[in-house]
């Protein structure tokens, strides 16, 4: 049983899905580059321990690339077997008298066996700094224009100030001095709520690295707001999670953690302008204002390591992998958090945070695909969706060819599109303001009492055509959309249209219906065109000096044979200017 890092990282070694690298690697984006082209590999490569960081913390990246890892870390064979594991504790929630609250004093021994329990010391404490110092940790720079060192998905632990429970969510952060970091929260996020009600000026807050895998996971997977991450935890783990007391703070921690970050917010306080850092959609953050965390306390156990998510290019294979787990996960529940008749989910691999996805429904009325688009934007699980696809049950929402056979039979553009505003996330740059922006939802269900078009052709629904070309004016009878490109982008390259599609368009300014069809603006927009309230961030990749350094020394790093940078692919839509566009 997995209990602490380097127990999972002994399997990892066990089963092959571990390459180390002793060689010196610059965290300043060599680190990030050698991520990204391991992780470009079909299978979604290997996990990688950098053992020289400058620092006295090793560094893991490329973790969660894999179908196989993302089982190993449940300690499981495979996803089909998590997906069973947490269905079932679903289900004994939704049984119980008290399926709404955390069951913390529930009836059902089943659960009271992993209720969290408490210590007077952790391993995690094994070492404490007193003053902090954030220079002591590898904050990385992983892009060309990154104007700050951060670290991206970070699990951050807040209390309920309802409940005596906790929340965790992931977080980036940026380095803003030797005691503080800002935070990122997204809109309607379980700890921006938190923060708003709370009665306290100073929110005490906690980030932690390594200890049990699914903590890193916790964050980044769905999840109702009424149960708690370590009932959670223990429960995937047939054993209670054990917390030890913070030193400087009124907060609980697991005590198998790696490193501890304690310290709070205060919400009266002005909040900070953010530099633009890569961001996991593939481009820049467009700045703004966020909070900062006062840093009172750092511990860490003995020969502490540290794993951390490298902010993934615009399309890259391993996201699959990663998107396609979390899509299973939040099948588990969605019955409780969404509404009742969604049968399934697929949440798309080239849109980050849920931006883009399928859902499967049992239709029995006029109306239910626009009462389940609302449920779906309405539920915090779903809420930063901006594309919804809505297919009947039996459809396999995995499967994109079938997909594509329902919009071209069952959509009407003119009469089966639906159109709302709501939050988005913040790292959604096409949005017309941070965090909230229009959504799009696209009826592709059989309807009652109308005649279904039979396709005349093998070809996808949608095209994508350039601006400058007279391609758009050329289209079959199945075509549904029709999506405007930046001439640099390649037609054939279906992924790379599709990410530049939800990435570069708004639904609700750069969409538009005209003779049945359906138009969007995918090109890159510049701050002062219509509807354009904001500047338009660079495509993230690393830079060539860093490419032609990483491939000088591959051979030495002693992983394989050289792979070839990934980073290529999108040199050609590089703009002037840096983090941000100029012309």
């Amino acid at each position: 049983m997995i209990n602490y890092f380097d127990g999972f990282l002994k399997i990892l070694h066990q089963k092959g899905e571990l390459l180390t690298i002793t060689r010196h690697v610059d965290p300043d984006q060599e680190m990030a580059e050698i991520t990204d082209r391991q992780a470009s590999r079909h299978n979604g490569g290997k996990a990688l321990l950098f053992m020289d960081t400058e620092t006295d913390f090793p560094i893991i990246t490329n973790l969660f690339s894999s179908e196989k890892r993302i089982a190993l870390a449940f300690d499981m064979d495979t996803l089909d077997d998590v997906c069973n594991r947490i269905s079932a504790f679903y289900q004994a929630i939704a049984q119980s008298r008290t399926s709404n609250r955390f069951l913390r004093r529930s009836p059902v021994s089943e659960f009271n066996k992993y209720v969290p329990k408490s210590t007077s010391a952790g391993s995690c404490q094994e070492i404490a700094l007193f003053p902090p110092d954030l220079n002591r940790i590898p904050f990385l720079r992983n892009r060309a224009f990154d104007q700050a060192h951060s670290l991206h998905d970070v699990p951050l632990l807040i209390k309920n100030p309802y409940l005596d429970t906790y929340s965790i969510e992931s977080t980036r952060i940026l380095w803003h001095s030797k005691t503080t970091v800002q935070l990122r929260f997204e809109p309607g996020s379980q700890a921006s709520l938190f923060i708003n009600e709370s009665p306290r000026a100073r929110i005490p807050v906690v980030l932690f690295f390594g200890g049990d895998p699914l903590y890193l996971l916790t964050g980044i997977v769905p999840r109702s707001t009424d149960v708690d991450p370590l009932l959670f935890a223990g429960y995937l783990r047939k054993k209670a999670i054990v917390k030890v007391s913070c030193l400087s703070q009124p907060l609980e921690v697991p005590e198998n953690c790696d490193l501890v970050i304690e310290g709070y917010i205060d919400k009266n306080a002005q909040q900070v302008s953010s530099a633009s850092c890569g961001e996991s959609t593939g481009f820049y953050s467009t700045g703004g204002k966020e909070p900062l965390m006062h840093v009172t306390c750092i511990t860490h156990r003995k020969n502490a390591r540290l794993p951390l998510i490298i902010p993934s290019l615009g399309v890259t294979r391993s996201r699959r992998h990663l998107t396609k787990a979390i899509s299973v996960f939040a099948e588990t529940n969605i019955e409780q958090t969404i509404a009742l008749e969604v049968r399934r989910i697929c949440f798309l691999h080239f849109a980050y945070n849920g931006a883009a996805a399928i859902v499967a429904i049992r239709k029995f009325y006029p109306g239910q695909s626009y009462k389940v688009a609302h449920a779906y934007w309405g539920s915090p699980i779903t809420c930063l969706n901006k594309l919804l696809i809505i297919v009947d049950e039996h459809v396999d929402v995995s499967d994109l060819h079938e997909v594509n056979e329902c919009i071209k039979k069952y959509y009407n553009p003119s009469q089966d599109t639906f159109f709302s505003r709501g939050p988005l996330s913040m790292t959604d740059h096409s949005a017309p303001q941070a965090g909230f922006g229009g959504k799009m939802c696209i009826d592709a269900t059989l309807k009652a009492g109308t005649k279904s078009h039979i396709p005349s052709t093998d070809k996808e629904p949608f095209q994508f055509f350039h601006k400058s070309g007279t391609d758009h004016l050329k289209y079959h009878s199945d075509i549904r959309m029709m999506i405007a490109v930046d001439e640099e982008v390649d037609l054939k390259d279906r992924d790379l249209c599709l990410w530049m599609m939800i990435n570069q368009s708004d639904p609700i300014r750069d969409v538009k219906i005209e003779n049945g069809i359906l138009f969007v603006d995918a090109c890159t927009k510049k701050k002062g065109e219509k509807g354009v309230l904001r500047t338009w961030p660079n495509v993230c990749c690393s830079s060539v000096k860093t490419i032609q350094a990483v491939d000088n020394y591959w051979e030495r790093l002693k992983i394989g044979e050289l792979i070839p940078s990934p980073s290529l692919r999108f040199h050609p839509f590089l703009r002037n200017g840096k983090a941000q566009i100029s012309e």
